[in-house]
């Protein structure tokens, strides 16, 4: 307590938490140390417990302090560097086994020919110019077909991630409350804790996040709201009109930003969004690496012109701009009449193996919503006894805690339906009895010991 008071200049809960860090960083709070309960820090403090208690959890959001019932709240140790915790163990695991049904991968589909797209970029008269521009003017003529609204503001980011990343860090501070879809992207929930913010999640129901919810989140004050109205991954759920119009209704006086995800957007032609009523507040963002490959890694980024310039000044300290060649050979494999042949036959076919993997999985009883995928999100009794026993054979699936910022009622497991070329039969039997929980036989003894 007198090194905490020592150490506090402000009675703020941002204040005590950066006196905690900044004792534990000196080592003057070393590991395992037990603090003040909540109660007794307010009181000695004069604080409200309210404070206390935010500073508390922007504490164990760093991972520095750990409260644990009937053993008060112990140091763990210094701050660690931010880690994406989800992404570090979905590519660890895959790294490690022969079949990766976890993440959206199609290794074994033919990649798109960039020889021509790329021969297109290097040809082009602009490459080298010294000053970037947030989106050359060949991508934007090429992604304004697709787009939901006519947007005029627009930036090419480095992948979808990328531009996550960039639109949460430009408007989310430590201790921000961001509303977001449960379940959700895990890379959006590895960034907001890297932020220091805190996740407001907003199940996602069948025809979008639920609006009652939404309604209720609001009171928090957010400072972002992030979702993905069109094939939510893992769930593969998409909004519907009358989600869009009741959701524009109920945001319609609120002043923060919405972020939209797309991250198979040209699975989906028609893209809904927010802002066909809200295109002040709405920056929309669509992927395309899953349809030409991890090294041509360009989102594109439209919608709200105060968000728009607000994620270009970030990049005004950094080198992050994408290259001409990656936007320009984009361009060219979304309007070439060749290159959208070979696009539009691998999107039949991913349409074609998740029905197909679908279609096993339900003979083998399991109950699974229709959707395009290509995700799919099979509910299981038990969802680390599920990952484990596949991992022993070499398959690799997500568990749904990746994609939840809370614990769940309802466990689930994340399959790429798209990964399997054949042979989902088989698949769909060995998920199925992975799923088979162990029946527990109670033997008694003679004198009624469980042996």
């Amino acid at each position: 307590m007198q090194l905490i008071q020592a150490r506090l200049t402000l009675r703020t809960s941002n204040a005590l938490a950066h006196a905690i860090l900044d004792l534990i960083a000196s080592g003057e709070l070393p590991a395992q140390s037990q603090l003040p309960t909540v109660r007794d820090l307010a009181g000695g403090l004069g604080m409200s417990k309210s404070a206390v208690a935010q500073a508390w959890s922007t504490l164990s959001t760093r991972h520095v302090i750990e409260t644990r019932r009937r053993g008060g709240t112990l140091v763990l140790g210094p701050p660690q560097p931010p880690r994406a915790r989800r992404f570090d163990s979905m590519i660890r695991t895959s790294l490690l086994t022969h079949t990766d049904l976890g993440n959206l991968r199609t290794d074994d589909l033919p990649p798109p020919d960039l020889t021509a797209a790329l021969q297109y970029a290097l040809g082009n008269p602009s490459l080298h110019n010294t000053f970037a521009e947030p989106m050359t003017a060949e991508l934007a003529a090429a992604v304004k077909p697709r787009w939901p609204t006519g947007a005029t503001h627009f930036l090419a980011t480095h992948g979808i991630v990328d531009a996550i990343e960039l639109a949460l860090t430009s408007v989310a501070r430590p201790g921000d409350r961001v509303i977001i879809e449960s379940p959700t992207q895990a890379r959006v929930l590895d960034i907001l804790e890297s932020i220091g913010a805190t996740a407001i999640p907003i199940d996602y129901r069948h025809d979008g996040p639920d609006l009652e919810q939404l309604r209720v989140a609001l009171i928090s004050k957010p400072s972002a709201m992030i979702y993905q109205p069109n094939g939510n991954s893992p769930s593969a759920r998409s909004v519907d009109d009358r989600w869009i119009e009741a959701a524009a209704e109920l945001l319609k006086d609120e002043t923060f930003p919405i972020f939209e995800t797309s991250q198979t957007s040209l699975m989906r032609p028609h893209q809904r969004s927010l802002a066909t009523h809200l295109p002040a507040r709405v920056v929309h963002m669509q992927s395309y690496n899953f349809f030409f490959g991890a090294d041509l890694r360009v989102a594109a980024v439209g919608g709200a012109a105060e968000y728009i310039d607000m994620m270009s000044l970030r990049l005004t300290y950094s080198s992050r701009w994408v290259s001409r060649i990656l936007q320009l050979a984009l361009a060219f494999q979304l309007t070439n009449e060749e290159s959208v042949r070979h696009t539009n036959a691998f999107i039949a076919e991913c349409k074609r193996r998740h029905a197909e993997f679908s279609q096993s999985l339900i003979e083998h009883g399991f109950a699974l919503e229709t959707s395009d995928g290509p995700s799919i999100w099979l509910p299981v009794p038990d969802e680390h006894s599920v990952c484990t026993r596949l991992s022993r054979d070499g398959i690799v699936v997500h568990p749904g805690r990746f994609f939840h910022a809370e614990p769940t009622r309802q466990q689930h497991v994340h399959i790429n339906g798209t990964a399997l070329g054949g042979g989902t039969q088989e698949m769909a039997k060995m998920i199925a009895q992975a799923c088979q929980m162990p029946t527990r036989l109670n033997r008694l003894s003679t004198t009624g010991m469980e042996i």
